[in-house]
């Protein structure tokens, strides 16, 4: 995951880019030499992130170098700067997929969450020229207080353009420490009615919590992810980190190189895992296999990857709830029709 700049034309609440300004970051011939390490390394999915990356100048140099490299093309856009002539050119690069925010299916609602008037307009516009061209999309909602109210509407709009929709209630802090967007994430009864709402109890069904891959989750060891194992992420300004959402280790790419920032990473979750602090009691919770709390949680948090929060033990005891209470009522059924699984 590159991000290719901290600036960005939106200013949404629960964003947790810390600047929303491009300075000092990346110039086009370091992210080149970047692509070139990366793939020497045998990195060829790259995810390229902002801020958003439109707001750079020399983004289809970028991309097609990285095309012309061999690397399978992630966009992730908020399709606000889309044009014709752009959604022409992106068309062209064949990306793996393009990945799209919708923050709400009224202007209302979308502009209360990005606070710029006329880029609901301009988000749906992006979309359509984008759907016209057969770019293969994906769209995204981040489900906060001020949106919970259209996941629905949203995933009926999104689903009838014929486009994968899925949705997040995570929120984080802003990677400078600010913890300001977390008065926009859903309290952990709204996150279960949501989940219930959108996929039903089949979530809670045989024992099965929050769904293996969904998040990174902090059981079996605090890394279960593919943090230090197959992906990376380097910020605006070179720093290679484990993930865009757990910037740390900070390893200098200015100095540095892929190579060793990777043995950080990967040495760097090594440590986490086998031999994590004091405050680490996953293994003995009861709630543990409902968890959703991963390591950037309490990094970002308590800048310390192992502490239990508070939040996250609230919201998994509530998801266990729901889990037995489904599948006694299942049990129930079964042995109502004569038993058998």
């Amino acid at each position: 995951m590159i991000e290719l700049t901290y600036g960005c034309n939106l200013r949404c609440v629960h964003c947790y880019n810390p600047t929303h300004q491009a300075k000092d970051e990346l110039g086009t011939a370091q992210i080149k030499a970047l692509i070139d390490q990366l793939v020497e390394a045998g990195g060829l999915d790259l995810a390229f992130t902002g801020g958003e990356i439109f707001t750079r100048r020399d983004l289809f140099e970028i991309l097609a170098y990285a095309a012309a490299k061999g690397c399978l093309i992630t966009l992730l856009t908020n399709a606000t700067l889309i044009t014709p002539r752009r959604a022409d050119r992106i068309q062209a690069l064949h990306p793996q997929c393009v990945e799209i925010s919708i923050y709400g299916v009224t202007q209302a609602t979308y502009e209360r969450v990005t606070r710029i008037p006329g880029s609901f307009t301009r988000f749906m516009t992006g979309v359509r020229l984008l759907r016209e061209r057969a770019v293969p999309l994906l769209i995204k909602m981040p489900v906060m207080t001020l949106n919970q109210h259209e996941v629905q509407p949203a995933k009926r709009l999104v689903e009838g353009w014929g486009i994968k929709f899925i949705y997040s209630t995570e929120i984080f802090p802003r990677v400078d420490g600010s913890i300001e967007p977390l008065q926009y994430r859903l309290a952990p009864h709204e996150v279960v009615h949501i989940d219930e709402s959108i996929l039903g109890p089949r979530r809670w069904r045989a024992g099965g919590g929050v769904r293996k891959g969904e998040t990174c989750q902090a059981h079996e060891g605090l890394f279960t992810c593919k943090c230090g194992k197959s992906s990376l992420a380097v910020t605006p300004y070179g720093r290679m980190n484990l993930c865009v959402s757990l910037p740390t280790p900070q390893y200098d790419l200015r100095s540095g190189t892929v190579a060793d920032g990777w043995k950080t990473l990967v040495d760097f979750v090594d440590q986490a895992n086998t031999a994590p602090g004091e405050a680490y009691e996953c293994p003995d919770c009861p709630v543990q296999s409902h968890c959703r709390q991963g390591p950037m949680n309490a990094w970002l948090e308590r800048r310390r990857l192992e502490p239990c929060l508070a939040y996250f033990k609230e919201l998994a005891t509530l998801e266990k709830q729901v889990s037995e209470a489904v599948n006694r009522t299942d049990q129930g059924t079964r042995e109502e029709h004569g038993g058998g699984s």
